[in-house]
């Protein structure tokens, strides 16, 4: 133990002291942190302060640091404080009052890397990749109605190819190979990439899936999304480029979204961090997330001009 923080190799270990603490927050819970280790292992460890009611995940990345700012690589290997799922959620929680408990714990450690923070926690930080969130309080008609003019007449365009798509559910067990290679050429062209999926992931995880077919059967996307109570999150997904610029799939993708979590009585849904310009011609908003870095050999100063090279310029 140390600063009175216990630590576990494995979530089912985990106290059940874990998801009170966790409460609502899905993705930091034992049994899907359990999940994760199943189908995405990344070395992860538990870190957990009772009295303090703070926990904390991280994991073990072979990272390009410059990935979120630069077409330059500089990799290597880096524990990252985060959920080992490309989401832009925080890999901690932490009771009211208690992030300079956490902050001085994080800063025992040679080198962490801390993701999608509101900025709160008091260690060096910068900008990172930021996150689109659509508040659902009409139908798709009510939105669209509610944009601008060049917006409205981008949709219209997209709509109108609507009509030569197909888009159904897709059961886990029916997740192929095809559809992975989809998955595979959206990692290949994101930004901020970090770990990269096994099909497992898709065949296993609990979640909703649709794919998206052409006008000959052509298998064009799938998506994966998942419903926590009143909001919606969008996951993962395929998109064939080349198809893409004839049917303007991932954005008929995106709509079909919003009706889907209006239908499902959503009152928000998440879009993610990438593809920004496409979720803002929908009315998202972009929420700002922050990265940090601490450490107990590297100076706050010297960590805090790494961060400034690093950090995402848009978003400041």
């Amino acid at each position: 133990m140390k600063s009175g923080f216990k630590v576990y190799d494995s979530a089912k270990k985990l106290p059940d002291t874990w998801d009170e603490i966790a409460a609502k927050k899905v993705f930091i819970k034992k049994d899907f942190l359990t999940f994760l280790e199943e189908v995405n292992y990344c070395n992860q460890s538990y870190h957990i302060n009772e009295e303090e009611r703070i926990i904390m995940v991280n994991y073990k990345l072979k990272l390009d640091l410059l990935t979120f700012s630069s077409s330059l690589k500089l990799n290597f290997n880096i524990r990252v404080v985060g959920i080992p799922l490309s989401i832009a959620c925080e890999g901690f929680v932490c009771a009211e009052g208690k992030l300079e408990v956490l902050a001085k714990y994080l800063k025992t450690f040679p080198l962490l890397l801390i993701l999608n923070t509101d900025g709160r926690l008091p260690i060096a930080r910068a900008n990172t990749l930021g996150s689109y969130v659509m508040e659902i309080d009409k139908d798709f008609d009510g939105i669209f109605m509610s944009l601008k003019s060049r917006y409205r007449r981008r949709l219209r365009q997209a709509l109108a190819k609507s009509e030569y798509l197909q888009i159904s559910k897709l059961a886990n067990e029916n997740f192929q190979e095809q559809h992975y290679a989809l998955y595979e050429q959206v990692y290949e062209r994101s930004e901020g990439r970090l770990e990269k999926l096994k099909p497992e992931y898709f065949c296993k995880m609990d979640a909703q899936m649709y794919e998206i077919k052409g006008s000959e059967e052509e298998l064009l996307a799938f998506f994966q999304i998942k419903q926590i109570d009143k909001e919606m999150v969008f996951l993962f997904c395929g998109v064939d480029k080349e198809s893409n610029k004839k049917y303007d799939t991932y954005l008929n993708m995106l709509i079909y979204m919003v009706r889907l979590a209006y239908e499902k009585q959503c009152i928000r849904l998440h879009l993610g961090q990438t593809t920004g310009y496409s979720k803002s011609r929908l009315g998202a908003k972009k929420e700002i997330k922050y990265m940090h870095l601490a450490s107990n050999i590297i100076p706050d100063a010297v960590c805090k001009k790494l961060l400034d090279m690093l950090g995402n310029k848009e978003d400041q």
